[in-house]
C-alpha cells in the first residue's frame, strides 16, 4: 500500500505553513508511512508563489510550478499524469488547518479491507444528521471494522484520502471548477440523491459518526486570490463576512482557544457582519478585532 500527499497551492505562503504543520502534527504523526509530499503551486502572484515554493523546498516538499497559472483542474490532471503513482492520495489545498488527530494507518487499513470506500474526507462542518440534504438524501452512519463514517452524496474536494483507481476511472480534465464536473461523472443529481446509488457507485464518506465535530479549519475562506478579483486594488469577492456560527457550532468544544490566522487585507466586515460579531463571545470578537 502506498500513499502520497498532494497540496494544491495558489500564492498563499502565509497559510501554507499552517496546513503543512498541522497535517504533520495531527495526521502524519499517527502513521508509519513515509510520505512523498508534492506542492503544485499555481502562480497567481509571482512573489507570493516564490515564497510558497521556498517553504516547500525548506520543508521536504517537492514543488511543481505552473507559471503562468493553469487552474486547479489542469494542475490536478498534470499531477495525476506525471507524478501521482500511489494507491491512495491524501488531497489538500494550501488553506486547511487540521484541528484534531486522525488515525491514518487504521483508516488506510479499513479502506484496504472495504473496497467500496473510495473517498474519506475530513469535514469542515459537523457531520450532519439524517434528512438534512435536499432531494431526500438520507445520511447514514456506517461501521467499517470498528471505524465510524457518515455517507455523503458526492465526492468532496475537502482534505481527504482518495482511492486513485476510482479517481483514474472517473477523472475528466477541466480547467475551472473541476469539482462539479467530476461529481457529474458519477451520475446525475437525481441518481446521487439515492443513498443506495451512492453506496454502490461513489463510495464517498465523511470521517467520523453522525454529529461529529469538524476535523479541519478552512483558514482561506476569506482569502480570494484569483487575479480578476484582486487586480487594480479591487476588493476580494466571495465571502463578505465570516461564518461566525460555523466557527462556534462545528469546532470541538474541548479544543483550546481558537487562534487568529492571517487574512486577505482586502476583506472587511460588512455592517451585517459587524452586527453579528456584537452578539458573539469575547474570544470570537478577539479573532476579528482588526477586520
Amino acid at each position: 500500500m502506498k500513499i502520497e500527499v498532494l497540496i494544491m497551492g495558489s500564492s498563499r505562503p502565509q497559510l501554507l505553513g499552517y496546513t503543512v504543520e498541522s497535517f504533520r502534527k495531527n495526521v502524519a504523526n499517527f502513521s508509519n508511512n513515509h510520505f512523498k509530499y508534492y506542492l503544485h503551486e499555481d502562480y497567481v502572484f509571482d512573489e507570493q508563489s516564490k515564497l510558497s515554493v521556498k517553504y516547500a523546498l525548506d520543508n521536504g516538499i517537492f514543488p511543481v510550478e505552473s507559471k503562468p497559472k493553469v487552474g486547479v483542474g489542469f494542475a490536478m490532471n498534470f499531477m495525476f499524469e506525471k507524478y501521482i503513482k500511489s494507491d491512495y492520495l491524501f488531497y489538500l489545498q494550501d488553506d486547511w488547518e487540521f484541528e484534531r488527530p486522525i488515525e491514518l494507518d487504521r483508516l488506510l487499513w479499513v479502506m484496504e479491507r472495504n473496497p467500496q470506500i473510495n473517498c474519506v474526507t475530513f469535514n469542515k462542518y459537523r457531520n450532519m444528521k439524517p434528512g438534512h440534504h435536499q432531494g431526500g438524501f438520507d445520511d447514514k452512519e456506517y461501521n467499517f471494522d470498528g471505524m465510524s463514517m457518515t455517507i455523503y452524496p458526492g465526492w468532496q474536494f475537502l482534505p481527504g484520502i482518495w482511492r486513485m483507481s476510482k479517481v483514474r476511472e472517473k477523472w475528466r480534465v477541466r480547467e475551472n471548477r473541476p469539482e462539479g464536473y467530476y461529481q457529474n461523472a458519477f451520475g446525475s443529481h437525481d441518481q446521487r440523491s439515492e443513498r443506495s446509488y451512492c453506496e454502490k457507485n461513489i463510495g464517498a464518506y465523511m470521517y467520523g459518526p453522525i454529529g461529529d465535530y469538524r476535523y479541519v479549519r478552512h483558514i482561506g475562506g476569506t482569502w480570494r486570490m484569483a487575479e480578476w478579483q484582486l487586480k487594480n486594488g479591487r476588493p476580494s469577492g466571495g465571502l463578505k463576512h465570516w461564518d461566525f456560527q460555523s466557527v462556534e457550532r462545528d469546532r470541538a468544544p474541548w479544543l483550546p482557544k481558537l487562534e487568529k490566522r492571517p487574512m486577505n487585507s482586502d476583506i472587511k466586515l460588512t455592517e451585517q457582519g459587524k452586527k453579528i460579531l456584537e452578539t458573539k463571545p469575547d474570544h470570537i470578537k478577539e479573532i476579528y478585532k482588526d477586520v
